[in-house]
């Protein structure tokens, strides 16, 4: 009995173990892939495996998924995607889905910054949350906004993105207009509430505050009309986003001078 439940582990450890090896493997194959029509051998590597875990990374923390969707590799990223629903994926489907590299990138922004349409219509169909934020809230709306990509914008509001300000209090209307891109679409795109709750994590300088909203985790940065303000680290504040820039709406009792 003992002798079967050994091989049992052993058994699962190395199938881990190589469906880990074939992701690198893949993921090798994706980056020599010069362009978005050149990716038959990583094509044809994925669909003689047996099993592979998808959330593998390379060394920026992006997975195969990722990877296809910065390349415009749709054929590849329709394969990924369609191993995800059967058994020979070891990874959660939501997990890769929305899988965000060092920087914060999921394949959607990944897409939406390199301007391929196709790619983002068929992640946005496969369930992909749109909405998702890097540390200082860039989405991939605002990604496609500052890149000038007019499509993907339509698409993306179309799917219910909404027109977030970034850290610096930027929208993607701003960030478009800055780069000399017109996307009157997005003068009229839904925003944040016009108060969120947050809490300090870190000072800037006397009238300066690194916080992290409630709502949506994202970090942002308010200017303190007034330096006496007390405004300690895990502090909670009501924030307002007004005239381009996040600033204190509301200070606790506990927090006035």
């Amino acid at each position: 009995m003992w002798r079967r439940r050994v091989a049992s582990v052993v058994q699962r450890r190395w199938s881990s173990t190589c469906a880990v090896t074939r992701a690198d493997g893949l993921i090798a194959l994706i980056k020599q892939a010069p362009g978005r029509n050149d990716d038959d051998d990583a094509r044809d590597y994925l669909r003689a495996t047996s099993a592979i875990d998808l959330r593998v990374t390379d060394a920026y923390g992006s997975t195969a998924l990722t990877l296809a969707a910065r390349g415009g590799h749709l054929e590849l990223c329709r394969d990924l995607l369609n191993v995800l629903d059967t058994p020979r994926s070891t990874a959660p489907r939501a997990t890769v889905l929305n899988q965000a590299n060092m920087f914060g990138s999921t394949p959607l922004m990944c897409a939406s910054a390199s301007g391929h349409v196709d790619v983002c219509h068929l992640l946005l169909g496969a369930g992909v949350d749109v909405d998702v934020r890097t540390r200082y809230g860039s989405t991939a709306l605002s990604k496609a906004a500052e890149a000038g990509h007019a499509a993907i914008v339509d698409a993306l509001l179309a799917a219910g993105a909404t027109s977030s300000p970034n850290a610096l209090g930027k929208t993607p209307f701003e960030l478009a207009q800055a780069k000399g891109h017109k996307l009157p679409q997005l003068e009229e795109a839904p925003m944040h509430d016009e108060r969120s709750s947050a809490r300090v994590t870190s000072w800037r300088s006397a009238t300066l505050i690194e916080c992290q909203l409630a709502s949506t985790g994202e970090f942002v940065l308010v200017e303190k009309t007034d330096a006496r303000q007390r405004t300690p680290i895990n502090a909670a504040l009501e924030l307002m986003f007004s005239d381009g820039r996040w600033c204190i709406a509301h200070v606790p009792a506990s927090n006035r001078p």
